[in-house]
């Protein structure tokens, strides 16, 4: 070989790659690390206690994400069906702060508990909006459930030695409390049981069986009232197109709670005696006089308000003492109670504006979406937003996992609006 080819040969081969090309992997490997770390945000969401991770894969994202937009390498939109009233109420959480009773926390609160949550929201609809991401999304939430569920049961069961008899996270130096649990495992369990809507992909009805099956009894277990009546109700709504499914997975519900000790508290007499003696009337009574003092703005959107004793002993005091508290509850006991009170008349006004627009989405969705996947998995984000609804009628889910599972159905229910009007791929289905 001429000494001279030679010499172009090594110098090809010691040659470095243009700085084009070597932007391209910078800038596939940081969309690839983007998705990765929304995907372990959500994967983590039902582990309370991995407050790090959360925080890492949170702020993480938001960096890669402002490395792409500067670079021009990537869009972010705002634009959807959601997006008006979701801004209505962010802005209307900022009046309330000139009015709040605890100015600091209501800062806090409003970025911890709202701000991020929509940040996160916003996330999932820009980067999760193909078939294929929305089925790895769907996925996600239902295996990292499963596996919380399965966790907590061993915990609970096995190594602290608690009887199956004793409700799942009971007095639990857990941060997610009964009432909270069953939040995740129903949202989890009927994006599950969804899949026995579609006719095809029997593969995937074999394989997700075994996390319904967990998320079920992981429910049952927490013998949570309030649960299991939303977990039947949103069974009714999701296979109300389907007898065969809906007689089958209310017979194979209904011998489970006849199996487990769960029956107990489902029996007339239990049943009875908790309307005639349910203290939440107790504790409405009280948060009702302190919402006549704040119609309007309400107290100001920080939870810690409700931590000032004094304030609840004030408004405790003015309830008649039929309904008086002998020491007065930090927690509304109820989503919209809680909402009210917090963020005045006018706030809960936009929240079930917010609600309408997304059951008016969902039914359009149901009605005119172009493919069977979008119709169908509407149909189970429907379930899903209702049996959410219920819960929050019994416990104030308006922070923590509960609260980032709101924004989650939100999401995905703006993606398959993005994806309404597309042809379902025909290899659609990760199985």
């Amino acid at each position: 070989m001429p000494l001279k080819s030679l010499e172009n040969n090594v110098a090809g081969a010691t040659t470095p790659a243009p700085a084009s090309e070597k932007k391209e992997k910078i800038y596939k490997y940081l969309h690839i690390s983007l998705l990765v770390l929304i995907g372990v945000h959500v994967f983590i969401n039902p582990f309370p206690q991995l407050t790090a991770i959360e925080e890492i894969s949170f702020y993480g994202a938001a960096f890669v994400l402002a490395a792409l937009l500067r670079s021009k390498q990537t869009t972010f939109s705002f634009q959807g069906p959601l997006t008006m009233p979701l801004f209505l109420f962010v802005g209307w959480t900022v009046v309330g702060l000139f009015f709040a009773l605890d100015k600091a926390n209501t800062i806090h609160d409003i970025y911890a508990h709202l701000l991020k949550y929509l940040f996160f929201y916003f996330l999932l609809v820009n980067y999760f909006n193909t078939f294929r991401r929305f089925e790895l999304l769907w996925l996600l939430l239902i295996f990292s459930t499963a596996v919380f569920a399965v966790y907590l049961m061993v915990y609970f069961y096995l190594i602290i030695g608690n009887p199956f008899a004793v409700k799942l996270g009971y007095k639990m130096p857990w941060e997610i409390p009964p009432n909270f649990i069953g939040v995740l495992t129903i949202f989890a369990l009927l994006l599950s049981i969804n899949i026995y809507n579609f006719k095809e992909l029997k593969a995937y009805k074999l394989l997700l069986a075994i996390p319904a099956g967990i998320l079920v009894i992981a429910t049952l277990s927490t013998k949570t009232r309030g649960a299991i009546f939303s977990l039947f109700v949103a069974v009714l709504v999701l296979f109300a197109r389907n007898k065969r499914n809906l007689l089958l997975f209310f017979l194979a519900l209904v011998m489970l709670v006849v199996a487990m000790p769960v029956k107990e508290r489902l029996s007339p007499e239990e049943l009875t005696a908790k309307i005639q003696a349910d203290d939440r009337l107790q504790i409405w009574y009280t948060f009702w006089e302190m919402t006549k003092d704040h119609p309007i703005t309400g107290i100001g959107f920080g939870m810690e308000t409700y931590h000032d004793e004094d304030l609840l002993n004030k408004y405790n005091q003015r309830v008649p003492a039929a309904y008086r508290q002998s020491v007065p509850l930090k927690s509304p006991h109820n989503f919209f109670v809680d909402l009210t009170v917090r963020t005045g008349f006018v706030g809960l006004a936009i929240f079930l504006f917010l609600l309408w627009r997304c059951f008016a989405l969902a039914a359009a969705l149901i009605k005119r979406g172009k493919s069977n996947f979008v119709r169908t998995w509407a149909t189970g984000l429907t379930a899903a937003l209702i049996a959410w609804m219920i819960q929050g009628m019994f416990e104030s889910i308006a922070s923590g996992p509960a609260a980032k599972l709101f924004f989650v159905i939100l999401a995905m229910l703006t993606i398959l609006w993005q994806l309404r009007e597309r042809e379902e791929p025909v290899d659609a289905g990760l199985v």
